[in-house]
């Protein structure tokens, strides 16, 4: 029988939450995902961003896999009030 390594080993796997081609929108989102607990991390911000195609969009990614549900309420939510505001 295999046994589990260590906990500290365990490799946790992120999720992509949203991309967008305004890396500023997707940095508001992320403190809100701060001010909830909720680690994240923004990639792929590139230097040419008027490439068509969504090629270098900038991606917003949950770190832990269980906090996935609870950042996807809340881009929801985040949405939401965006569009209430006009």
């Amino acid at each position: 029988m295999l046994a589990a390594p260590p906990r500290s080993t365990i490799q946790t796997i992120m999720k992509l939450i949203c991309s967008s081609p305004n890396s500023a929108d997707l940095g508001l989102f992320q403190g809100q995902l701060e001010v909830a607990g909720i680690a994240s991390e923004l990639r792929n911000e590139c230097s040419a961003p008027n490439l068509v195609g969504g090629m270098c969009d900038a991606e917003l990614w949950v770190l832990d896999d269980a906090d996935f549900p609870a950042a996807v309420d809340l881009l929801h939510a985040w949405r939401a009030a965006a569009r209430a505001e006009g």
